[in-house]
């Protein structure tokens, strides 16, 4: 708890200090999107049969000039020994094939705009509610909390980024998770006005005492149908034991 509340400080602390040295930032209009699709994922996770896991999202997003708020639901089934909510590695209280409601995760965004010279500064917190059974082995039963900030600049038809977050997790006996940092850096290729491809590395501190750091890299492509319509089709390619060894996924958003 006294962990939780000096990173709560910091995150609280650090973004007073670049909300007061921001720039105004360019008014942007209102949008409400709502998307749903699909995610897959597979790995052993270090044990000998696979997990294999199959969720429908339900995200839910408001921008309002500066802000982002977000909310995302999911329905998922998990298949295998190890649970992979959060603590990739660790075992699940039962190996059957069970379904459910995951857990919901809520988050708050800043666009500072350029900041940091020409580089553009967001400020994320996120909070993770354990609405997902921990006795089926659909998610941990703990509260767990995120700060990220994230820089990036475009040139031309690319943008640069890099990501670096805190992840506090919720521990107990079952899920003896240890909480550490984690970061992403990749870059955003605009082929046209419509179309946008990514490619990004992914790192992060091991979630268990003896695992691997999780490790990944990930190809997505983001295409607006019209102005109302956008798709985004995504493959993963895990690393280490305590990453899915592969996963893919899309998402189809209607803003308004």
């Amino acid at each position: 708890m006294k962990t939780l509340f000096r990173s709560c400080l910091l995150f609280g602390l650090l973004g007073t200090a670049l909300h007061l040295a921001a720039q105004p930032a360019p008014l942007r209009p209102r949008v409400t999107s709502v998307a749903s699709g699909f995610d897959y994922s597979q790995g052993d996770y270090g044990f000998t049969d696979d997990t294999e896991v199959f969720s429908v999202p339900l995200d839910l997003g408001y921008e309002s000039g500066s802000w982002i708020w977000r909310a995302n639901f999911s329905y998922l089934t998990i298949k295998g020994p190890a649970a992979i909510i959060g603590a990739g590695g660790a075992v699940r209280p039962t190996s059957n094939t069970e379904s459910g409601i995951g857990d919901v995760y809520l988050s708050g965004t800043y666009r500072f705009g350029e900041t940091l010279g020409p580089w553009n500064l967001d400020a994320t917190v996120r909070v993770k509610l354990p609405t997902a059974s921990e006795d089926r082995g659909l998610g941990t039963g703990e509260t767990d909390f995120y700060g990220q900030a994230d820089i990036y600049r475009t040139f031309g038809k690319v943008t640069p980024f890099l990501s670096l977050g805190w992840r506090e997790f919720g521990t107990s006996d079952l899920y003896p998770l240890k909480s550490g940092i984690y970061t992403s850096i990749g870059v955003h290729f605009r082929p046209s006005e419509t179309t946008v491809i990514t490619t990004a590395f992914d790192w992060g501190e091991q979630l268990l005492a003896g695992q691997d750091d999780t490790m990944d890299a990930l190809v997505a492509v983001t295409h607006d149908v019209n102005a109302n319509w956008r798709t985004m089709v995504y493959a993963l390619a895990g690393f280490t034991d305590a990453s899915p060894n592969l996963a893919i996924g899309g998402r189809l958003t209607y803003r308004f």
